[in-house]
């Protein structure tokens, strides 16, 4: 098939290169679960945007083009609560590239330009980190370089329960509710309201909402 260049060059698109944290830990049984999760997570992701798509290659590596390029980290961070909300043990190293000069091909394996490359060279590069964003502004590397390491801490550290609320919180389009919140998982609205004021889940999202506001400033 022949290569389709991105038409409007001045548009940003992000890519998500990532891979499962100790997949080869986990039991047959607990691994198809985790493909599951993550292999509907991405479903869920390209159904947002018609231009995005998604790969998984060696069982446990992903990517995901994502053309609404301002909601890449909220993307990012759904894939891993929506992992460690199903279970405190599964999780994965994402790393967030945003660029413009790209060749998007028929498959999102074989498409190239910067966005690609920063994306897979920055995932080579992490060890104890599990989110990364790299963009060629340095001046937005600086702004989100420690609030994204504080966010990857956080989320490390939060418990299924945490994980869940954090996930339904990104996912809804428009705000939602602690009640909402609590039908959805079959919990009291004390509960939900405990869980969210001490563990600081709002951070979370606010996080993602700078990042697309951002994002709409340095590169839109």
């Amino acid at each position: 098939m022949h290569e389709l260049k991105q038409e409007e060059q001045n548009k940003p698109i992000a890519v998500l290169s990532g891979d499962v944290i100790g997949s080869s830990e986990l039991s047959h049984e607990a691994y198809e679960e985790l493909l599951y999760t993550l292999n509907t997570q991405l479903t869920f992701i390209r159904s947002l945007h018609p231009n995005n798509k998604f790969e998984i290659s060696r069982g446990d590596a992903f990517q995901v083009l994502v053309d609404d390029a301002e909601n890449a980290a909220k993307y990012a961070l759904l894939i891993r609560t929506s992992l460690l909300s199903t279970s405190s043990r599964y999780d994965c190293r994402i790393s967030v590239a945003i660029g413009h000069d790209v060749s998007i091909r028929h498959t999102v394996a074989s498409s190239t330009g910067d966005a690609f490359t920063l994306s897979g060279r920055a995932l080579d590069n992490m060890s104890s980190d599990a989110l990364k964003v790299t963009t060629l502004s340095p001046p937005f590397n600086d702004c989100f370089a420690l609030l994204t390491s504080y966010v990857d801490h956080h989320v490390s550290e939060m418990t299924e329960r945490q994980s869940a609320i954090t996930y339904i919180m990104l996912k809804n389009q428009k705000p939602i509710t602690q009640k909402e919140i609590a039908q959805q998982l079959g919990a009291n609205r004390v509960s939900i309201n405990r869980s969210i004021n001490t563990a600081k889940l709002n951070f979370i999202t606010e996080y993602t909402q700078l990042f697309s506001l951002k994002v709409r400033e340095f590169f839109l």
